[in-house]
């Protein structure tokens, strides 16, 4: 559509009066136009609306008359419960909560909860934990007695399938004695008291338990049972939530040892390094295949040491996956003439040195032969750093593929050694480099020079671990982001590397961005995550002293933490 005023059109010009009229009358056709236009849209839409609702009428019939032969109708009952067991969780017990199986199945639709209810297997494995101590007294019973009536039906609903059972319980205020409450100067709420005596009464059809409470309840609960009461019971971790001492220990030992634990089928076994005690734990040794005994540092007491742990082991040949806490004190000396042991079976080993590593390395490792260990962690939770070398017993260790190590607990030339006396089969390595963990700086042990020696020389064959395919470094400060382009562009150069997967966090902000030089291996199929440290800046308001100012903002935001594998 033409107008004289085009060119005013758009603009801030103000007409004269004698244009005003000529306006009006220039928009008078193009208004009476646009009503009429408004009215066939008006029509349009109702008529689109009828045909929408004709369509939603047709469409229900249509899908209505479909479900009718959906072929998951047809499915068989048996099918239709496989598919339900399917979808249970596989690395834990199912938690009492209508989010997930089975419950949240039995909501679907009637016909799906009557397959849930009727099919026991779904309910053989529960989660129960206790409810927080934190809530007011007639709130925690009133949650207390909905919990164990749910522990109850699930435990009815698993009708006679082996069931395997976690339960979390916890303590009510700051009890650290591990005495039953005679002993104590805190109560214990008796909420675990009634969760574990909820449980029993299925001890015959328990395979797989994992109970996390008050010591002495423990003891005092599972003492009545023995070994006749759990003949289905294979894996056994007994755990509890607060710490305790050793003479709490020798006060449950006059109690006696737990019966269950005679058990002909038990094959795992966890506990707290502090709860170890061999005299308390009858155990058919040489029949386990797993073996933890650890904790965090304070759970990890002198008598679990080098020695203690080498006597353990020797009496388990049958081990395949073993993780240990060991503390060896300060400056303690080894003299036991311990002949080798050999685990035969044994794929994976974790080892978590308390204090002095050097009795763990010198002493522990040089006494047992692994043949078949493909995956190996070391780990120490102090900063003393160990002189010596690894190298000897990955030498021994022909079949290893897996490695995690804590670069502080070795020194630069003994971890720089130990690495390259790795064998050729390694295929997955983490690094953990904390440092000043507990405010005692450590001369750094992974620097540039560490990571030279995975990096091959230019136009050279890859010499230390060629089979390398993912590596993992955390916490890293002095390896440079230069070394590290180095590492991967000379490891990628080779036509034969394995490659594929590179993590790494670092605890310094970025010295050079080495993604874009990197961007040719990324799109070839390289996954490669580096993470730095990025403060905050600090940022002054000026609503600062104001009744209505926002809220402050962060002044300083660490850096995110990336799992290692």
């Amino acid at each position: 559509m033409s107008s004289p005023f085009s060119s005013k059109l758009g603009t801030n010009y103000c007409p004269k009066d004698e244009e005003l009229v000529e306006i009006k009358n220039l928009i008078i056709e193009p208004t009476l136009r646009l009503r009429r236009l408004d009215d066939e849209i008006v029509e349009l839409q109702s008529a689109l609306v009828k045909l929408a609702a004709e369509r939603d009428s047709v469409e229900a019939f249509v899908d209505a008359h479909k479900a009718l032969i959906s072929p998951a109708r047809r499915l068989p009952l048996d099918i239709i419960q496989e598919i339900f067991v399917a979808c249970l969780p596989t690395h834990r017990n199912c938690v009492m909560s209508a989010s997930e199986a089975p419950v949240l199945l039995g909501r679907i639709c009637g016909l799906w909860r009557a397959i849930s209810l009727s099919t026991p297997r779904l309910w053989s494995k529960i989660h129960v934990v206790e409810p927080f101590h934190w809530l007011p007294s007639p709130l925690l019973e009133k949650k207390l007695a909905q919990r164990l009536e749910t522990t109850k039906i699930w435990l009815e609903r698993s009708g006679q399938c082996r069931l395997s059972i976690s339960l979390e319980c916890r303590t009510d205020g700051n009890d650290s004695s591990g005495y039953p409450p005679d002993h104590s100067t805190s109560a214990v709420t008796p909420g675990a008291m009634q969760f574990l005596q909820a449980l029993i009464p299925s001890s015959r059809r328990w395979q797989h338990i994992h109970f996390s409470a008050p010591r002495w309840m423990l003891w005092e609960t599972l003492l009545h049972l023995h070994e006749a009461d759990v003949p289905l019971l294979e894996s056994v971790a007994i755990y509890h939530n607060f710490r305790d001492d050793s003479a709490a220990m020798g006060s449950l030992g006059s109690l006696g040892p737990l019966e269950i634990l005679r058990g002909t089928r038990i094959s795992s076994f966890s506990t707290p390094g502090n709860s170890f005690v061999s005299t308390l734990f009858p155990l058919r040794w040489q029949q386990l295949t797993s073996l933890t005994i650890d904790g965090p540092p304070w759970n990890v007491g002198y008598d679990l040491n080098s020695e203690e742990i080498l006597r353990t082991i020797a009496r388990c040949p049958e081990l395949r996956f073993c993780r240990l806490g060991i503390n060896d004190g300060e400056n303690t000396e080894v003299h036991s003439q311990h002949p080798v042991v050999e685990l035969p079976f044994l794929h994976t080993l974790e080892l978590h040195s308390v204090e002095s590593m050097e009795p763990t390395v010198s002493f522990l490792l040089e006494r047992i032969s692994l043949p078949k260990l493909r995956s190996f962690t070391i780990r120490s939770y102090m900063e003393t750093q160990y002189p010596g070398s690894l190298a000897p017993f990955f030498t021994r260790s022909a079949n290893l593929e897996t490695l995690e190590i804590d670069s502080m607990a070795f020194s630069r030339a003994s971890l720089t050694e130990s690495l390259l006396g790795l064998p050729p089969t390694i295929r997955r390595l983490g690094i953990h480099n904390l440092n000043n963990r507990w405010g005692i700086a450590a001369p750094p042990s992974l620097a540039d020079e560490t990571l030279a020696v995975l990096t091959p020389a230019h136009g050279l064959p890859v010499q230390c671990c060629p089979g390398l395919q993912d590596l993992f470094i955390n916490h890293c400060i002095d390896i440079t982001d230069e070394a590290l382009l180095r590492f991967v562009t000379a490891r990628l150069s080779d036509p034969h590397s394995r490659l594929r997967r590179i993590e790494v966090q670092f605890d310094r902000i970025m010295e050079a961005d080495i993604l874009p030089t990197l961007k040719p291996f990324i799109d070839s199929g390289l996954n490669i995550s580096i993470m730095h440290f990025v403060p905050t800046p600090v940022r002054f308001s000026p609503w600062q002293g104001l009744s209505d100012a926002p809220p402050p903002e962060e002044y300083y935001l660490p850096a995110p933490q990336p799992s290692i594998w």
